[in-house]
């Protein structure tokens, strides 16, 4: 059987291109078209070694792990170790499914193909074929992934939250928040955002005086309304966007501890900063706070 390698390399070059774009939508990491054709071209000139054999060491588990991070490092550079592994995980899952695709694809069909060394290699598939495969891989994909968000939400999205500082407590329902992306630049902590109703009870006078001054943005205020306060050391401010927002500010503090909790979770958290919110997060009043997501 005779294999070209520019049909090899198109075709693995269009599969990684298609996985790697999925891992970054589903992971909700962004990178430039540059980064992505280097990746790509990377995972399928690795298919290359079987064409010389004093390269087979290459195919060894330990290098094609190493050959998949390499992968995921060019093409989304991730700065933190948590990144890194939800980005390698996504991109395994993702090839585990678009590998059974293609088994399908090549099991209801008359294609020709061999295994050498881990790989599969099919020798008369068409670049539509591909495409096909490719197809039905990204629709089951949406869909399973799809159904587990759903579900996931029906049963994990409410969590009960107990807000503790200097002895006292805040307890409220809480919503998992996708969409909320919040770090403390200084701590690099998660950040809960808790409307104000809903703890004020727990905060010191001079806290409340600065949320209720209309002085938010004004860093110099508040700094000289808090000046001899204990809260310096908790106080935080949190920047962020949002839309019809450029460039928000939101007043935080570090609790002494926070516990979040349902009918299959219960978590203590130090590592974390509230955001205090003067508004209502939800019209209906069913939560009172939006978590991280890398809380739970």
């Amino acid at each position: 059987m005779i294999i070209y390698a520019e049909y090899v390399f198109l075709e693995n070059f269009i599969m990684n291109y298609f996985i790697l774009s999925l891992t970054g939508k589903f992971t909700k990491f962004k990178s430039g078209r540059t980064k992505f054709i280097l990746a790509s071209s990377l995972g399928a000139l690795y298919a290359f070694v079987i064409f010389f054999p004093s390269l087979h060491f290459l195919f060894s588990v330990l290098m094609k792990v190493a050959c998949s991070m390499l992968i995921i490092i060019i093409c989304f550079t991730p700065y933190h170790f948590r990144d890194f592994f939800r980005l390698i995980g996504t991109f395994y899952l993702i090839t585990l499914v678009f590998g059974g695709a293609g088994f399908a694809l090549f099991y209801f069909s008359n294609f020709n193909g061999i295994i050498s060394n881990g790989i599969f290699y099919i020798a008369n598939i068409s670049i539509k074929n591909i495409f096909i495969s490719c197809g039905v891989a990204y629709i089951l994909i949406q869909f399973c992934w799809g159904y587990i968000q759903e579900q996931l939400s029906k049963e994990k999205i409410f969590m009960d939250v107990s807000i503790e500082i200097n002895a006292k407590k805040a307890d409220l329902k809480g919503i998992v928040d996708t969409g909320n992306s919040l770090m403390d630049p200084i701590s690099k902590y998660p950040v809960i955002i808790v409307e104000y109703n809903a703890i004020k009870d727990i905060l010191p006078t001079e806290i409340k005086a600065v949320l209720l001054s209309n002085q938010i943005s004004n860093l110099e205020e508040i700094i000289a309304q808090l000046s001899g306060s204990s809260w310096v050391t908790r106080f935080r401010i949190i920047p962020y966007q949002a839309l019809g927002t450029e460039n928000g500010i939101l007043i935080g503090f570090k609790p002494d501890n926070v516990l979040i909790f349902n009918n299959e979770c219960h978590k203590y958290i130090k590592e974390i900063i509230i955001a205090i919110y003067n508004k209502s997060l939800s019209k209906t009043g069913d939560y009172k706070a939006l978590l991280h997501p890398d809380i739970i």
